[in-house]
Order: structure tokens, then C-alpha cells, then sequence
């Protein structure tokens, strides 16, 4: 009988337990297909094979040999390529072997022709140009997972291992990042470099991660480099995914179905391979993570010979002109604030002159107005036509004090009503007599 938590079975248990965390991971999600196949736990499992290898059948005895190859011909049957046929099929040899009950088989018994699609091989590892343009089509945590996968020749499985604990002080580190590790898949030591364009973009997003509150330790205690939007950790899959839709955003399905994550690596074996000057082979082999031949590999190269030639290798790899650009965008940055401040200074001594002004015009109108009274009574008191018509032209300016272009056509012709300008000069003439008699 088949049940939900299998995985909790003690045969189970002790399998994966003697395998490591990726792999686990990996037999978790591909276990279940042979699972459903076959229609029986683990355990009964185990008990038939320890049953079938005491009899005298043959048939008996290769019971599940037999079975795996039924597995492997209906994969096939679902027109699955080699490598995933034998991803499959790998938990189920494992779950045996764990238990000292291994399954035999002739050899190439297992093996998978390859599909007419696969004979031909799409293969594509960009160029820089084209790592340029698939960096633009992305995130912040997406950018950061293609730059330390093609910049520092990870492969996905250790940039899913990867924890902020192993990358001490890079929060306030400039430049190349200096880094040892065991790889994953063949625990071999691989001392490369996180670049200082990974780097800088690591820091955006840890950065953005703490402001949501993300950056916190999981339940191992440590706290995952790369997390997804539910804040768990990338598996291999999922890196696998982020990096394909960048390559389709920027060059269509048609591309990004000959685009393998794998490439990346590719891509930064040609960088260091096209390094001037010319790396060695064994600081080569150091950088990629390969085994040093002889000897050599018990002896230690020192930090600053990783860097001097990484740094030589990355002129080939950068997508971003490098942190020089970078600084320039910054000292820009600084350039605009300064005058944007400067801008802002100059409209609040703008605002405040006039204000001053407002009230130096408020002031002035009222005292405009205390004259205009006076000469409206002066001029009320008058029989003279001409002193009359200065009285009206007063009254009405005093009325309209913003003029518009109408009522300056206005006071023109109330100015020319008055007569020309040598009667105007004359009766202005009269009026100093005109004050005295009265």
C-alpha cells in the first residue's frame, strides 16, 4: 500500500541519510515516479528483494531488475531524453545499495539511445555581448545568480549550497571577492572569485532582503545567499528556471531551448582560457575547480595569486564595465544632488524676496489709495471742466488697479480726452494757482 509519508519510513530514513543534502533533495522529487510504478513501499520492497535473493528462481532473484528495465522502457515511452531516464532511475539503484541488496545488471543493460532531437546538438555559450544583454533582463536576485554563475564558474549546485556565513564581510568588501570551497558534486577545491560586479550586486540585494525582513537564518541555522519570494532556499531547478526566463526575455523560446544553465560554465572556461596574459594550466585548474595533477594538488596557491588572475580573466567576462562605471554613475549622482540642493536653496530665497515684495506692494497700494482720496475730495470741491475730467480718469484708475490691455486703451483715451498734450502741459500749469486760491 502506497502512503503520503514514505519518506518517513525507516529504510527511507537510513537510505538518505548516508547521502548528501543535494542529493537528497533530488531522490526526494524523482523517487516518487518509481514509487507510483512499482505500487509497493520501501519496506515491502526491501523484504521481497531480501526474499527473492534466497531463491532458487532466476526469475525471482532479478525481480526488480527486471522491473527497473520495464521502468526505463515506459520513460521512454513518454519520449524522456537519456538524462532524465537515468535521473530516474539512479534513487532506485541507490535505495538498494544503501541497504547492501544491490541490483545487477549486464552491461548497457541500462542504457538509453538517444532521441533523433537529441543527436544533434543545440548547444550555445554566449559571447560577453550577448551575457550583457541577458543581465538587463532581470532582477536584482536574478542578476546577482547569473553573475556569480558565469563570473565565478559555479555550477548550480554549489550557488544553491551557497550561505552568507561562507562570505564573511562582504557586505563592506570592494572589489574581487576571494573564495575557497569544496564543489558540490565532486567535493574537489575550487578557489575562484565573486567579482566586483557580483559583489556590488550581492549588496542590493542582501540590502533589499533586510528592509523586508529576510535576511534571517533557516532552520539549520544558516542563512541561504539566494531565497525565493516565500524566503526559501533556490534548489537547482528553480536557479535553473530564473536563469532560462532572463535568456527568453531577451532572445525568445527559440534560443532558450538550446540554453543550458551549464553553459555558463562553458562560457567562463573560455574567459580564463582567453586570459592575457595566458594563465597556467594549474592556476587554470584551481579556478575551475578540476583536480591539479601529481603533487600539486597538496600544495596551497595564495589569495593574491587567485586574484591577480582572475582579475586578468575578467576583463573577458565583464557585463558591466566593471565598478569604474559604477563610481561614475555615483560621482553623477552626488553632481545632480548638489544641485538639486542648490536649486532648492535658491527657490526658498526666491520665495522669501517675494514675500518681501508682496508686502512693500501691499504698503504702497494702501498709500496710493490714501492719495487717491485726498485728490477725489481736493477735486469734487472744483467747477473747472478740465479738473472734472482728471477727477473721473482718478476714480475709475482707482477702481481698476490691475489693469488689463482693454483698460489700458481705456486710460489712453481718457488721457486723450483731456485734450492734447499742450493743453494737458497748460492746465497742469493752472493748477499749482488753482490750490492757492482755494
Amino acid at each position: 500500500m502506497i502512503t503520503a509519508d514514505w519518506r518517513n519510513a525507516p529504510y527511507v530514513t537510513e537510505w538518505l541519510s548516508k547521502v548528501g543534502e543535494r542529493t537528497q533533495k533530488n531522490y526526494k522529487e524523482r523517487y516518487p515516479k518509481w514509487f507510483a510504478f512499482i505500487g509497493m513501499t520501501p519496506t515491502e520492497q526491501f523484504k521481497k528483494r531480501c526474499k527473492d535473493l534466497q531463491s532458487d528462481n532466476p526469475k525471482e532473484r532479478g525481480f526488480f531488475e527486471d522491473k527497473l528495465i520495464e521502468f526505463k522502457n515506459s520513460l521512454i515511452a513518454q519520449n524522456r531524453g537519456a538524462e532524465s531516464i537515468h535521473g530516474y532511475m539512479t534513487p532506485v539503484q541507490s535505495f538498494f545499495s544503501a541497504h547492501r541488496v544491490p541490483l545487477r545488471f549486464k552491461r548497457g543493460e541500462l542504457s538509453v539511445d538517444a532521441r533523433p532531437e537529441d543527436k544533434v546538438i543545440k548547444e550555445w555559450i554566449p559571447n560577453t555581448q550577448e551575457m550583457k544583454q541577458i543581465y538587463q533582463h532581470g532582477e536584482i536576485r536574478d542578476r546577482s545568480l547569473l553573475l556569480v554563475l558565469y563570473q565565478s564558474g559555479f555550477s548550480e549546485t554549489d550557488v544553491s549550497s551557497l550561505n552568507l556565513e561562507d562570505l564573511p564581510n562582504i557586505r563592506t568588501h570592494e572589489g574581487h571577492y576571494q573564495i575557497t570551497l569544496h564543489r558540490e558534486k565532486t567535493d574537489i577545491l575550487q578557489r575562484t572569485c565573486m567579482s566586483e560586479e557580483a559583489v556590488h550586486d550581492i549588496k542590493e540585494m542582501l540590502l533589499e532582503r533586510e528592509h523586508n525582513g529576510q535576511l534571517k537564518p533557516d532552520s539549520c541555522g544558516k542563512t541561504p545567499l539566494f531565497i525565493s519570494q516565500k524566503g526559501e532556499r533556490l534548489t537547482v531547478r528553480f536557479i535553473n528556471d530564473a536563469i532560462k526566463i532572463m535568456v527568453e526575455k531577451t532572445y525568445g523560446k527559440e534560443m532558450a531551448e538550446k540554453f543550458k544553465t551549464k553553459s555558463l560554465r562553458d562560457a567562463y572556461n573560455d574567459a580564463l582560457l582567453n586570459s592575457k596574459p595566458p594563465l597556467t594550466q594549474e592556476v587554470k585548474d584551481t579556478l575551475f575547480g578540476h583536480k591539479r595533477e601529481g603533487a600539486r594538488e597538496k600544495y596551497a596557491i595564495s589569495k593574491a595569486t587567485i586574484i591577480n588572475a582572475y582579475d586578468s580573466a575578467f576583463q573577458n567576462m565583464s557585463v558591466n564595465h566593471g565598478t569604474q562605471a559604477r563610481k561614475d554613475i555615483e560621482v553623477m549622482r552626488d553632481q545632480m544632488r548638489d544641485i538639486t540642493d542648490s536649486s532648492d536653496a535658491t527657490v526658498r530665497n526666491l520665495n522669501k524676496m517675494i514675500s518681501g515684495l508682496s508686502e512693500s506692494v501691499d504698503k504702497l497700494t494702501c498709500e496710493v489709495q490714501q492719495q487717491n482720496k485726498r485728490f477725489r475730495q481736493f477735486f469734487r470741491v472744483q467747477n473747472d471742466e478740465d479738473l472734472q475730467k482728471v477727477w473721473q480718469f482718478l476714480d475709475k484708475l482707482d477702481q481698476n488697479r490691475e489693469l488689463t490691455n482693454e483698460q489700458l486703451q481705456n486710460e489712453e483715451r481718457a488721457e486723450t480726452a483731456l485734450g492734447d498734450e499742450e493743453t494737458i502741459k497748460a492746465n497742469r500749469k493752472k493748477l499749482p494757482q488753482i490750490i492757492e486760491e482755494t
